[in-house]
């Protein structure tokens, strides 16, 4: 019975949110435009998902909003950035192993926005487990990492389903 409890114990102990290191939120940019170019903006539909996630992290007290360069994420930050007075910071996604050091020493929580070839991959760096890319029709996901004493724990939720975001 002793050891049962003192196991419980310790997995609390591990759960418990490391002080130092803040909640990080890390998103896929919302549906673009599929006009060929480098840069292209949200569609319709995807500044209705961006809108639909500034509501999702209007409760969650969000310090630090983290963009890459390109008008897709900065678009689908902006609504969030806005609902708590923030500006939206640029980072550079070619080196994901030094913004996951950085992200570590902000205070939180934290909203990073990025890429299908780099929210997984940047979230697997920080639980350290290697994770794939997202298909290039995946905009759904939000990859929400709680810290621990062991590290971070990874919990997926879920933005609107594309039909629902779609003019009635």
């Amino acid at each position: 019975m002793h050891k049962l409890t003192l196991a419980l114990l310790s997995l609390i102990f591990l759960a418990l949110p490391a002080a130092a290191e803040p909640v990080l939120y890390l998103v896929r940019h919302a549906e673009k435009v599929a006009d060929g170019s480098r840069d292209p903006a949200l569609t319709p539909e995807g500044l209705k998902r961006a809108e639909w996630l500034a509501g999702y992290f209007e409760d969650k007290d969000i310090k630090t909003v983290l963009s890459t360069d390109y008008k897709r994420t900065q678009q689908t930050a902006a609504p969030t950035a806005a609902g708590f007075g923030l500006e939206v910071e640029s980072y550079d996604p070619s080196d994901l192993n030094e913004l996951a050091q950085q992200l570590k020493g902000l205070e939180g929580p934290v909203l990073v926005l990025g890429h299908s070839n780099t929210t997984p991959v940047l979230a697997g760096i920080l639980i350290k487990t290697p994770m794939e890319e997202l298909d290039e029709r995946v905009y759904d996901h939000i990859y929400v990492l709680t810290p621990t004493k062991a590290g971070y724990v990874l919990r997926i939720d879920y933005s609107e389903p594309r039909t629902l975001l779609a003019d009635d």
